[in-house]
């Protein structure tokens, strides 16, 4: 395998090229940057995402450093998957809606293609792409007939990118998925996979004549929270804290206070000693110590006394401090100690990290209860556990349109594959009790 440098411009030999470079967009597409890349057999222009494209990296390394947040989505995302999927049916007597859920071994079709592809992480996983990044790229794979999905799995958010969108059809064809995004070309070779993206508007039948036509074997058919004014990668809401500058602020104390306590000058008190003092002591013995006697002298007892300062068993015993007369009368201190003021107070900031924390928290919709945030010296409290219920239930009844979402690929394969169409998905809430209703505390409940 070779690499060829042209100024910014990198091609990579073997069985993938790959060229990466940053292009201005056309006037059509004045607002998005790009990114070309070279493949075998094609070239395309990828929707930058990100100045350097690569946002979703420089995003994902602030949250890390920031607890409050990573907890704020773990939670989120918990509250989101609750206890998992079911399968459920419904139907409606005298009026009444009846819901009644269905095991999923009654279903050996349905059961073996969830055995089979996992289905419990992809959906965990699929959630955590919608709720860090309000889009997943689910990738379905077909039988040689075109007849059925056979798989189903999840492409990381992070990793993908939007093909430019073709001036004549308004449609993005194709995906492209790298790990490599932003990295220098010149320290790293850019291996990207292309994969067709399909129109998640399409219905099943659309995409199964669409793919045989094309002979598309494989693609991505995203799901995403809805769009307001992007063109092509959505802007979660929680992101606001990014944009406003909060998550830097809230990133920057403990980094401060760190090197603050690693560099600063620690005194804790300023001991002043008159030249006195040693005269008197010593008299006439004094004048005749050679002046590295006379500093050793000094330095042993500023050394002693500083170690009676510390000492924690001294603390409260008083110390005899000597004062002179000078030639006029006036008093002359011999000793003199001074307790040093530490301008920075063990709450300095605190202020300020709670509310970086309030507004990360409020951003991504998660009660600071639910975390038990706060700080010592703080004004975010860790709330009682009937605010971290009501939190709780709150967070979970948002999730319906969340969930509407996720369960986009289940639907889309349902109907697909031709599956029982009187069965329905959801994810089946975890409703928090109190230990009298129930010893475990919790019971569940299907949000439909």
């Amino acid at each position: 395998m070779s690499t060829v440098f042209h100024g910014d411009i990198a091609i990579t030999g073997g069985d993938t090229k790959a060229l990466v470079s940053f292009a201005s967009a056309k006037k059509t597409d004045s607002k998005v940057s790009s990114v070309q890349i070279y493949t075998e057999d094609s070239v395309g222009l990828v929707a930058s995402w990100g100045k350097n494209n690569d946002f979703p990296q420089k995003i994902l390394a602030k949250i890390r450093k920031n607890s409050a947040a990573l907890s704020g989505l773990r939670v989120s995302r918990k509250a989101h998957y609750g206890s998992g999927f079911i399968l459920y049916s419904e139907k409606h007597e005298k009026g009444k809606r009846i819901v009644e859920q269905k095991c999923l071994h009654e279903y050996p079709e349905i059961h073996n293609f969830f055995k089979r592809n996992q289905m419990k992480r992809f959906h965990k996983e699929t959630i955590t792409d919608l709720e860090y990044f309000a889009i997943g790229f689910p990738e379905y794979v077909l039988s040689k007939d075109f007849s059925k999905i056979t798989r189903a799995k999840r492409q990381k958010t992070a990793e993908c990118r939007f093909e430019l969108m073709d001036e004549k059809t308004g449609f993005i064809k194709n995906v492209y998925i790298s790990s490599k995004w932003g990295q220098d070309p010149e320290l790293t070779s850019k291996y990207v996979a292309k994969v067709p993206l399909i129109d998640s508007y399409w219905s099943a039948d659309e995409v199964r004549e669409h793919c045989k036509k094309h002979k598309i074997q494989n693609f991505v058919r995203p799901i995403f929270y809805p769009l307001v004014d992007e063109g092509y990668y959505p802007k979660a809401e929680w992101q606001s804290v990014e944009n406003s500058g909060w998550l830097d602020i809230a990133n920057s104390i403990p980094q401060f206070k760190k090197a603050f306590l690693e560099n600063q000058l620690n005194i804790k008190f300023l001991i002043e000693v008159s030249e006195e003092y040693f005269d008197r002591k010593y008299k006439e013995d004094w004048q005749t110590f050679t002046p590295e006697k006379r500093q050793e002298i000094r330095t042993n007892f500023v050394e002693e006394l500083d170690s009676t300062l510390r000492d924690s068993q001294n603390a409260g015993k008083s110390i005899m401090s000597i004062v002179y007369k000078d030639d006029n009368g006036q008093p002359l201190p011999g000793l003199k100690i001074t307790a040093v003021d530490n301008k920075l107070k063990d709450g300095a900031y605190l202020d300020d990290t709670s509310a970086g924390n309030q507004e990360i928290l409020t951003a991504i919709g998660v009660d600071p209860s639910l975390i038990g945030a706060g700080i010592p010296g703080g004004k975010l409290g860790a709330g009682s556990g009937s605010d971290k219920r009501e939190a709780w239930f709150i967070l979970s009844a948002l999730m319906k349109t969340n969930r509407d979402t996720t369960l986009e690929p289940f639907e889309f394969i349902q109907e697909y594959n031709g599956w029982d169409q009187t069965l329905s998905g959801a994810f089946e809430d975890t409703v928090l009790t109190t230990l009298d209703k129930n010893p475990t505390g919790t019971q569940k409940a299907a949000q439909i």
